[in-house]
Order: structure tokens, then C-alpha cells, then sequence
């Protein structure tokens, strides 16, 4: 059985927590300005543009180490690194592939 070292950094205050949860937040923001974008102003593909490279980032993001990247891990970093791009990269490809309405 592996003995885990105990962690001795000092906790952290409640700022450093909600700061520590920036790729989330990054994420998120590019999804609602997204949603803002393609819903009231009519937009459609300017908006799921920037939501299919808001989910591509991140999946992107994942891949950075599990302390840093917060509540962006769900499950195993395959998973959600796969699922994040392979729908980042399908809604970019479906926003540019559909044709223009006249």
C-alpha cells in the first residue's frame, strides 16, 4: 500500500478559492457571451462560434494538472478532455457547415 504524503501547504482563504477556479469561470463566460450574442441580437453563428471554441478551450484546459484546473474535472481527464472537444469541435464545424438563411 502507498503512503500519501500530507499536504503541507497553509489552506486557503476564500479569495484564493474562487480565483483558483478561473478555467471554469473562463469557460463559462465564453459560453454565456455566446448565448448572448446568438439569442436576443440574432447571431446565430458569431454565437455558437464562440461557444464551440469556449468548450474546445476547455478541453484544452483539462489537460492542465488536476490541482490547478478545479471544478472543470468531473471525471478522468480522458474523458473530459474527449467529450469537451469533441463538442467544442462539432458545434464550431455545425455553425460554419450550415448554410446561410435568406
Amino acid at each position: 500500500m502507498t503512503d500519501q504524503v500530507p499536504d503541507t501547504r497553509p489552506p486557503k482563504n476564500w479569495l484564493q478559492q474562487i480565483l483558483g477556479q478561473w478555467p471554469l469561470a473562463a469557460v463559462l463566460l465564453g459560453v454565456f457571451v455566446g448565448l448572448v450574442i446568438a439569442v436576443p441580437f440574432g447571431h446565430w453563428r458569431i454565437g455558437c462560434t464562440l461557444i464551440g471554441a469556449s468548450a474546445t478551450a476547455g478541453g484544452l484546459l483539462r489537460l492542465m494538472p488536476q490541482q490547478r484546473v478545479g471544478l472543470l474535472a468531473v471525471r478522468s481527464r480522458l474523458i473530459d478532455t474527449t467529450l469537451l472537444l469533441g463538442t467544442g469541435l462539432g458545434i464550431l464545424v455545425l455553425a460554419w457547415v450550415i448554410p446561410p438563411s435568406r
